[in-house]
């Protein structure tokens, strides 16, 4: 297996934290102790807060977290990334773009368009699912 420098949370990494997951927020401090800053595209905040009510534990997970924006010329990347993939998920496709530049492994629930982004990015995914 790829070894990686880090973890990028996907929305659904926020929505199971939002749930109160226990075992999302065990591999949230588990990373934390080891001095892992976890990665969330700022697009998969949008959506987090978006659909889950719980906000409050949201911001407690981001409080812990790096939120990386998007510039024009990501965003350019990931449109363009998702019509080659077939979807209209952007923060799916943002997740994958943001794992593969900074060789990040993947907390996610939408598994099938994480994976058809890094088969075309060329990058390995290391994937876990929430």
């Amino acid at each position: 297996m790829a070894v990686r420098d880090g973890l990028v949370y996907g929305v659904g990494a926020l929505r199971a934290a939002a749930r109160g997951d226990r075992m999302m927020w065990a591999l949230h401090r588990a990373a934390l102790t080891y001095g892992i800053v976890p990665i969330v595209p700022v697009v998969a905040v949008a959506e987090a807060f978006r659909t889950e009510p719980r906000g409050d534990r949201i911001e407690s997970l981001l409080a812990g977290a790096e939120v990386e924006v998007l510039e024009a010329e990501g965003a350019r990347r990931i449109g363009d990334l998702a019509a080659r993939s077939g979807t209209a998920d952007l923060v799916a496709v943002a997740t994958t773009v943001v794992a593969a530049r900074r060789n990040a492994a993947v907390i996610n629930n939408r598994q099938a368009a994480v994976r058809t982004a890094a088969e075309l990015l060329g990058h390995e995914l290391v994937q876990y699912g929430v």
